[in-house]
């Protein structure tokens, strides 16, 4: 079984005090969270900050965590198993979307629950309610 490492950020904006996360659509259909490999030298942030970059024109302004949250799943490609792991790290970011059309077909900016209910895939549904359960722990520790 081959293994196979992406890294993604977890786009996230905080619109009308409520966080959002930006969705996007890959022609295959699905809906996800932007990642991708990381090219030679590059660290797990620099990729991940590099493919947010190029699939979604949006650049980090803040990390929200130091500790990445990790996907795991397995599919069949070219009569192989993939054994797949990617690593997203939670972030506000900035800027506009301007999707990579070569790569994606679509995005959206949803509240974390309306996330949850769109992405197509079961991992992607567990990462997204860590991203929820992480902030919302986070702003319960802020409030006095």
């Amino acid at each position: 079984m081959q293994k196979e490492t992406s890294y993604g950020i977890i786009p996230l904006q905080k619109k009308n005090n409520k966080w959002e996360v930006l969705l996007v659509q890959p022609h295959q259909g699905w809906w996800g969270i932007p990642k991708g490999h990381a090219d030679q030298g590059e660290t797990e942030q620099e990729a991940a900050e590099r493919e947010l970059s190029e699939e979604t024109g949006l650049h980090v302004a803040n990390y929200l965590s130091q500790e990445p949250i990790l996907e795991r799943y397995r599919f069949f490609l070219r009569k192989q198993f993939i054994d797949k792991t990617v690593v997203y790290f939670l972030a506000e970011v900035t800027g506009t979307v301007t999707l990579q059309v070569e790569e994606l077909k679509g995005s959206q900016w949803l509240p974390l629950e309306q996330a949850i209910h769109l992405a197509t895939y079961k991992e992607t549904k567990r990462v997204l309610q860590q991203t929820s359960d992480f902030l919302a722990h986070q702003e319960k520790h802020q409030k006095p």
